[in-house]
C-alpha cells in the first residue's frame, strides 16, 4: 500500500466488476505521502499531515486489506495444492506474528525499497545522520534541525550536510527539494549568515538528477537543469560536493571519495543523508 500498490489497488476496484476481489497486504495502517516529509523534516508540516489510516478507506471502497508483512511468493502453489498464494505475517496487533497464506489469481508485487543504511557505516537515524525517509524519520529530522537554529541563534556558527549517503543512492530529487527547505528556513530564522550549507552528491554533474539532466523552457530560450542549478546554488549560497560517495559517517564527521581517487572528510553539526535502496528480501520459490 505505498504510492504504486495503493494506487493499483484503487484504479483495480473502480475498473473491475463487483465479483472479482481486490486484496491489498501492508505492513502499515498508515499511509504515508513520502514526496511531503520534506516538509515534515523542516516543522512545517505534521505527521498526520501526511499520513491517514488506510483500512477505512478499503473498507469504504470494498477493498480487503490485511495489516501483514509478505514473506514468500508461491506462484505454483507447494505441496498442499497448485494455487498460487502469498505467505504473510500479520503486523495488525490483533493477530500480530499471525501467519497466513493468501491464495490470488493475479499479483502486484509492489513492495517499496528496503532502506538500506546498513551499507555505509554509521549512517542512518539510528547512528550518526537523520532522513527523511519515513514520516518518522522526518520528525527526528525536524527535532535535530531546530536544536541546529537554537545554536545557531545563540552564536555558534555550524555545518550543514545534505545529500547521498552512499554512492549508488538513487534520490537525488528529494535531497535538492529538502536542501533549499533547509536553506529557506535559515532565512526565515535570520541565522542564515551563521551557517555553511553543503549538498553532496553522487551526480556528475548538477542537475543530473541520475537521468543525465533536464532541458525545458524559460523565457523564450532552452535551459538545461545544470545551468539552472548552478545559477540557484550560487544565488542561495549552497556548496555542492560532486561525484562524491560517502564512505562512513562518525559522530560530527563524513568521510568520502571523490570519482578521481582523493579522499576527503567534512566535519558536521546536521547531516540528512539519504540511504541506497535495496530488495526487501521477499522469497519466491
Amino acid at each position: 500500500a505505498g504510492i504504486s500498490g495503493h494506487t493499483a489497488a484503487l484504479h483495480l476496484r473502480r475498473k473491475l466488476p463487483k465479483q472479482h476481489e481486490v486484496v491489498v497486504v501492508s505492513p502499515n495502517s498508515r499511509w504515508n505521502w513520502i514526496p511531503s516529509n520534506i516538509w515534515v523534516g523542516v516543522g512545517k508540516m505534521t505527521p498526520e499531515q501526511v499520513t491517514f489510516p488506510i483500512a477505512p478507506i478499503y473498507k469504504r471502497k470494498g477493498i480487503a486489506f490485511h495489516q501483514a508483512l509478505a514473506k514468500a511468493i508461491h506462484p505454483e502453489g507447494d505441496a498442499l495444492g497448485d494455487r498460487p498464494f502469498v505467505e504473510i505475517s500479520y503486523t495488525d496487533p490483533a493477530k500480530s506474528g499471525e501467519v497466513a497464506r493468501l491464495e490470488y489469481d493475479y499479483l502486484i508485487n509492489a513492495t517499496g525499497p528496503k532502506l538500506n543504511f546498513a551499507a555505509t557505516p554509521g549512517l542512518g537515524p539510528d547512528a550518526n545522520s537523520v532522513s527523511v525517509c519515513t514520516a518518522g524519520h522526518a520528525v527526528e529530522a525536524s527535532k535535530k534541525f531546530a536544536d541546529v537554529i537554537a545554536k545557531l541563534k545563540a552564536g555558534q556558527r555550524q555545518t550543514l550536510v545534505i545529500g547521498m549517503g552512499h554512492g549508488t543512492c538513487t534520490c537525488q530529487g528529494a535531497a535538492f527539494e529538502y536542501t533549499f527547505n533547509v536553506e529557506h528556513e535559515l532565512r526565515e530564522a535570520g541565522v542564515r549568515q551563521m551557517a555553511d550549507l553543503f549538498y553532496i552528491t553522487n551526480e556528475s554533474e548538477l542537475g543530473d538528477f541520475g537521468m543525465d539532466g533536464m532541458t525545458f523552457r524559460m523565457g523564450g530560450q532552452t535551459v538545461t537543469s545544470a545551468q539552472w542549478m548552478e545559477s540557484l546554488f550560487r544565488e542561495r549560497g549552497v556548496r555542492p560536493i560532486m561525484e562524491s560517495a560517502i564512505e562512513r559517517v562518525e559522530p560530527g564527521k563524513i568521510t568520502y571519495e571523490r570519482l578521481d581517487g582523493s579522499k576527503h572528510e567534512l566535519g558536521f553539526a546536521f547531516a540528512m543523508l539519504l540511504p541506497p535502496f535495496g530488495g526487501v528480501g521477499l522469497t519466491s520459490f
